[in-house]
């Protein structure tokens, strides 16, 4: 249909309500008297019919050029711009042009970006409703969007900006505008510029408000006789978070030196494959483990440390926290676990060890310390003589849990459990993960750690440091073949052939991108999706051989090459057994997520059901409250808002309260060199093009130039098909035995991490050097 902005009837509400942002609102502003150029909207494609009263329309105006725009459903509203998601065309003048401008604002619901938008923000994939609005092309003299509030939060009171010409520079960023703000006398300094001109765009802008009863941003041009019009009109969508921003800083920032002082430390490194936030229940999930009496203080246990004890100086709870939205270790709690109160602090970098701390000498710490003493010793000996018997014990009961641990591919199974099933199997598989699941992958942690360290040192001692570590990698390259390197062989074979797709989810469906957090779905649940085009596929032909490592052991020429060779065939057992406990640990893990997912559908939650906690999950058994329901949904969305300006601080991995404290200020954050504390994960060198990635799912590989250096925050097994196209990698945080230096070495991808604000200082088209022998990035000169 075709609707003039004059003859909407906008006393119709189910008509009103099926046009986009745009459309309705150019219409209301019409027909309020304000100078809108004139314009029309199409609510579907044009039939012949219709395209003859558009020509007519067009051809009573003189056919001036036109400004051609999509309106969605949905865009433009309080929530969501969808800034720059879906199609403009401009200058539009001629028939030809104009049938292939609508086609195209039509067809652009569907774009990549569009719809990653949709997924992201909407969760959701769903094609909404399409408009397109068709206006009269103004020919600005001057244009600039007018703020009834300033959308940063920083200041009362309206503000404007000005460009010379079209907007669409100053949307674009390509020039820098003239700023105007209330509070702050300032003027505009273009030569044709009047005094006037301003007045207008201050007591349109400040009428609109009032006609739409919320603050706004409006889209104003001026044409070369000094006439105002009005081009768009929609709500300021961050003035919410902005405005509460403070607010909400300054409260976790309370909330954290109530609970600790200024020495506590945090580590986030343990979860680097974490991109973000863990969900609400993901996160409740891993605090019980890291609690007393659960599996992170058993593995203390079981390797001779004090863990968590029933004494003043031990930790009552977990002493895994969160940190501004995001999960971090309490080092001053895990130090009490270790040896109980010692004279000694963490120091997590560059790998975690004790430091003297003078200001822990008390009596206290002084009566304990002979015990601190036989504690550490007893744990030495456990790691120097109790290693291979652990790993066969390991093994031994992996063996024996697999059938507790299997569980069917069948993300659909829960459809029909009533609600109390659900939740009692929930409470099940929750706490059988947290106490039980978890016990020998934390073991393998500490062993992994510790073995590592032993043969740096050792290696270190023989060639120096950077050598010492090169042979490490070198090892790890040809001597190491895990489960997932399998699986990602199996991926990258499955991609494009349907039938390899269904062998690859019947044994590897429970996992997925993002998989730590139950909030992402699995393989399985993507189907199809999961199997996105990756263009050229990467040779995973992996010459895997431990007696080639062996025999150039046996050519070191030293003495020491005897315990060598044991230290690296305990490390090559620890990460090859590692991966395999990963790979069936989380089938039940899926299965949490499945139940979930259930509940959310039963309950009217949907995948909001993730930012609830057990406890608050637990009454649904009963009958479901309508008022209770409702102060959920309250709760859910408070901590959605809180969690979007958490995502506005950026803290780096190992962070003292201290300087937490002046990262919120804005004067904790130095841009370092590139290299400055990087770390080389997989040797090579490779030159490319830099493409920096935050979200998977909006990455189209066929769009990508030959070597390209991906560069993101972290990455996890999803991360695959962006591997099998990339000629090098550049992570912010992971060690030597992440994910990606893992996958990377098994690919033959040079790799670096411990690059801090990569994802923020590189930009997309950067030239890069990566040079993963001596963990450097730098410039093309």
């Amino acid at each position: 249909m075709f609707y003039r902005f004059e003859d909407l009837d906008l006393s119709d509400k189910k008509l009103s309500s099926s046009f986009g942002g745009k459309g309705y609102i150019l219409s209301l502003l019409t027909q309020r008297g304000y100078q809108v150029p004139s314009g029309a909207i199409l609510t579907a494609l044009p039939t012949e019919q219709e395209w003859k009263t558009i020509e007519k329309w067009w051809a009573q105006k003189e056919f001036p050029k036109l400004a051609v725009r999509s309106s969605a459903l949905g865009e433009d509203s309080a929530q969501f711009s969808f800034a720059g998601q879906n199609v403009s065309h401009l200058n539009v003048d001629s028939l030809d042009k104009l049938h292939a401008a609508v086609k195209s604002c039509f067809d652009s619901i569907k774009k990549i970006s569009s719809t990653t938008y949709r997924k992201y923000l909407l969760d959701t994939e769903d094609l909404p409703e399409m408009n397109v609005v068709l206006q009269e092309m103004v020919s600005p003299l001057f244009a600039g969007v007018f703020f009834s509030s300033d959308p940063r939060g920083k200041s009362k009171g309206w503000m404007y900006e000005v460009v010379e010409g079209l907007g669409e520079s100053l949307v674009s960023g390509a020039v820098t505008p003239e700023k105007v703000m209330e509070n702050f006398p300032s003027q505009v300094k273009y030569d044709r510029w009047e005094k006037e001109f301003g007045d207008k765009i201050v007591e349109a802008g400040i009428n609109i408000k009032k006609t739409l009863n919320y603050e706004v941003d409006v889209e104003w041009a001026i044409d070369e006789q000094g006439k105002f019009y009005v081009l768009q009109a929609r709500p300021i969508t961050a003035l919410d978070s902005t405005s509460s921003y403070q607010t909400v800083i300054d409260y976790e920032l309370t909330r954290l030196k109530q609970s600790d002082d200024q020495k506590t430390m945090w580590d986030g490194k343990t979860f680097a494959e974490w991109n973000g936030f863990p969900s609400y229940f993901t996160f409740s999930i891993w605090k019980k483990a890291f609690s007393p009496h659960f599996s992170f203080g058993d593995a203390l246990k079981k390797l001779g440390y004090l863990s968590f004890i029933d004494k003043p100086f031990s930790p009552k709870d977990s002493v895994l926290e969160r940190v501004f939205g995001r999960a971090y270790l309490n080092l001053k709690k895990v130090g009490d676990l270790y040896y109980g109160p010692i004279p000694y602090r963490i120091t997590p970098l560059p790998r975690p060890h004790l430091r003297f701390d003078l200001s822990k000498v008390t009596l206290g710490v002084i009566l304990h310390f002979p015990f601190a003493i036989y504690r550490m010793l007893k744990v030495a000996w456990i790691m120097s003589t109790k290693r291979q018997q652990l790993l066969t014990e390991c093994r031994s009961d992996l063996l024996k849990m697999k059938t507790k641990l299997n569980r069917p591919q069948d993300p659909t199974m829960y459809s029909n459990w009533s609600r109390k099933e659900l939740i009692e199997r929930l409470v099940e598989e929750e706490s059988y993960f947290a106490k039980h699941v978890l016990f020998w992958p934390f073991v393998l942690i500490f062993l992994t750690e510790s073995t590592l360290q032993s043969l740096e040192s050792i290696l270190s001692g023989v060639f120096g440091k950077e050598q010492g570590n090169k042979k490490i990698q070198h090892w790890m390259s040809i001597g190491l073949k895990t489960i997932s390197f399998e699986m990602n062989k199996m991926f990258n074979e499955a991609t494009g052939d349907g039938k390899k797709q269904k062998f690859f989810m019947a044994r590897y469906g429970h996992r997925g991108p993002g998989e730590l957090d139950l909030v992402n779905p699995r393989w399985l649940e993507l189907g199809e999706k999961a199997f996105f085009s990756t263009g050229a596929k990467k040779n995973l032909n992996h010459k895997y051989s431990t007696k080639a490592v062996d025999r150039e052991i046996e050519e070191l020429q030293t003495f020491k090459k005897s315990i060598i060779k044991q230290e690296w065939n305990l490390l090559r057992q620890m990460l090859e057994l590692r991966e395999q406990w990963k790979m069936d640990i989380l089938r039940p893990y899926a299965h949490i997520r499945y139940i979930l997912e259930e509940i959310g559908k039963q309950v009217g939650l949907g995948k909001d059901i993730h930012w609830l906690r057990l406890s608050e999950i637990l009454p649904f058994a009963n009958e479901v409250n309508k008022e209770s329901l409702i102060a959920l949904k309250i709760k859910i969305e408070d901590r959605k808002r809180r969690f979007n300006i958490f995502k506005k601080v950026s803290l780096p991995d190992v962070v003292s309260l201290e300087q937490i404290e002046l990262s919120v200020s804005g004067k904790g954050y130095e841009k370092t060199k590139l290299s400055q504390g990087a770390e080389a994960l997989s040797p090579g060198l490779a030159f490319g093009e830099v493409r920096v990635v935050n979200f998977i799912e909006d990455v189209n590989t066929d769009e990508w130039p030959e070597n390209v250096i991906l560069v993101a925050r972290s990455t996890d097994p999803g991360w695959t098909p962006l591997f099998a196209k990339a000629a090098g990698v550049i992570v912010e945080k992971g060690g030597v035995l992440s994910h990606c230096a893992i996958v990377a070495r098994e690919m033959g991808l040079p790799a670096i991490s411990g690059v801090p604000e990569a994802t923020h200082i590189l930009k997309d088209g950067d030239k890069v050097w990566v040079d993963g022998n001596g963990g450097k990035v730098g410039y093309d000169v």
